[in-house]
């Protein structure tokens, strides 16, 4: 990241939270580029991303099943970001815990959604419930999450 761009994530960052232009930087750096997940909806406690499943995350290839690892950073990414969503502001947060009950598979060429609400709030932990999903509303997993706000 050059210091432009540096500078350019830091403006965004001390701004109040703005779930677009929140996943239009991590789309372009790091994880967020590699694994490819995108910003699809929202609403006040919720957000909705959507994966593309491309050849490169494949985890059974001679089935083309997305690996899981896929599906637990865009589960666990939509998590984190329905916090922000809620309080409103960015804050440091860190992963407590992750349930995922996987339902289905996911395969090369399927969009797997993703939507997470935080549903309460503490002053130093969040909760998140959330699914994962294909077109149709089938269901590839549900999730439940915490994270510790300002660890």
């Amino acid at each position: 990241m050059s210091a432009e761009e540096a500078a350019a994530a830091e403006a965004i960052l001390s701004e109040p939270f703005n779930v677009e232009r929140f996943f239009d930087l991590v789309s372009h750096y790091g994880h967020g580029k590699a694994v490819g997940y995108r910003y699809h909806d929202h609403g006040d406690n919720w957000v909705e991303l959507k994966l593309e499943g491309r050849p490169e995350l494949v985890g059974v290839a001679d089935k083309n099943i997305l690996a899981s690892g896929a599906v637990i950073s865009l589960v666990d990414m939509c998590g984190g970001a329905s916090v922000y969503q809620a309080i409103g502001m960015y804050e440091p947060l860190a992963t407590i815990d992750l349930r995922i009950d996987y339902l289905r598979p996911a395969f090369v060429g399927d969009t797997v959604y993703a939507r997470c609400e935080c549903y309460k709030l503490t002053n130093t932990v969040a909760f998140v419930r959330g699914t994962a999903f294909l077109e149709g509303d089938r269901q590839v997993a549900n999730v439940t999450g915490t994270y510790m706000r300002r660890p």
